[in-house]
């Protein structure tokens, strides 16, 4: 098959979720014997292109964001006037990310003059926090158009069940199927070095991605205050970089932790962080809204127990079961700094969590996640 990834932007030219998701997958239908075309904005000097993977500018930017480090509304219809040019003849089937919105409606348009399937991959359906995001004046306008969105593609896929439950109601229940996010194994445990013996030289606790407000580190940071009156050599190395990043420094200096908490900013490689999780005890996630989950699943794979807190928005306790793999709890400091503390003292239970988190991440890997898109391309094109 001749199959096109369009997304805003590609990756590693910028980094996110999504981009990394494209990189790896296209990677992987390639090593399947396809033809894979990723396109998005690339930055001035663009990286290399994956192997065996083509690679098509739509434009160069510098930066997807404004001001707050949130993607903007005017970038997002750059990006929708970016689609009406792109010939999309010599392709078997389109996919692309329900995210920014207002580009489906063009490409869904050009798709079908040209008789082509598409396929779209939704991540997250945000609903009612429309609201909370972009004040409860302009949330109706987006959810409108989330749900008209919501309404287009040949076949419609979603990268969690509370995605796919929440998007197959807007659509009177039509078929929503579920693929998954993937990660390479193998890769994440070499670099973590699972099976070397740990020395406890890393650091206790680990959180790695975007430095947002509804990622609620702060309330993580809250949480090692308590710990650190009862375990003083706690420390917690924290991964990414984002617009909350001063107002964190400034907490950790508040809360009298900042020896204890390591803030690493963005890296330029994933093994870094991969080799990291192989040294730490425990991986932290305790965002309010996770559309999949890529970091626990990561840590899983690198043979930690994830503390991650209660939230209707997250899609991590489909990932990380509560008791099995990891512990959840309520998003209140004491709570998160008791699980933390009973797998940083309990090493049977640690053992146990660590045991079925490697079994978990197991079947999760890409070659899995590329040989179900590729069913699903398939279907979009017997559609």
């Amino acid at each position: 098959m001749k199959i096109l990834l369009l997304y805003e932007a590609v990756y590693p030219d910028f980094l996110g979720g999504v981009e990394s998701r494209n990189h790896e997958l296209a990677i992987a239908l390639a090593r399947r014997g396809h033809e894979v075309t990723m396109a998005g904005f690339r930055k001035a000097r663009p990286s290399p292109d994956p192997p065996g993977v083509r690679v098509l500018s739509l434009g160069e930017r510098e930066s997807l964001t404004n001001a707050a480090g949130q993607r903007s509304t005017r970038q997002a219809i750059r990006f929708a006037l970016t689609v009406p040019r792109l010939d999309v003849s010599g392709y078997d089937v389109v996919e692309t990310a329900n995210m920014p919105y207002v580009h489906i409606f063009p490409l869904a348009l050009k798709c079908a003059l040209a008789g082509k399937p598409l396929l779209v991959t939704w991540y997250e359906y945000w609903g009612d926090y429309w609201k909370g995001y972009v004040g409860r004046l302009k949330a109706p306008v987006y959810q409108a158009i989330e749900w008209l969105t919501g309404q287009l593609g040949t076949v419609v896929t979603a990268t969690s069940r509370l995605t796919r439950d929440r998007l197959a109601s807007h659509r009177g229940h039509r078929g929503v199927e579920l693929v998954a996010c993937g990660i390479h194994v193998d890769q994440v445990q070499r670099a973590a070095g699972v099976d070397a013996p740990r020395h406890g030289e890393g650091p206790s606790l680990v959180y790695a991605g975007r430095l947002l407000r509804e990622k609620r580190i702060d309330l993580l940071l809250r949480a090692v205050a308590l710990l650190k009156e009862r375990h003083p050599g706690v420390l917690l190395t924290v991964f990414g970089d984002g617009p909350y990043r001063e107002t964190l420094v400034r907490l950790a200096e508040e809360l009298g932790i900042a020896d204890r908490v390591d803030f690493r900013g963005h890296v330029e490689t994933y093994d870094e962080v991969w080799s990291n999780l192989g040294r730490a005890r425990v991986a932290v996630q305790p965002s309010e809204r996770e559309g999949f989950g890529l970091f626990p699943l990561e840590a899983m794979a690198a043979g930690l127990p994830v503390v991650y807190c209660e939230s209707s928005e997250s899609a991590v306790p489909e990932l990380v079961r509560d008791g099995i793999e990891g512990i959840c709890t309520a998003p209140e400091p004491a709570a998160l700094a008791r699980a933390l503390e009973r797998l940083l003292t309990d090493a049977a239970e640690w053992s146990r969590l660590r045991a079925n988190a490697l079994a978990r991440a197991a079947g999760y890997d890409w070659d899995e996640i590329a040989r179900q898109i590729e069913a699903a391309c398939g279907r979009a094109m017997a559609g």
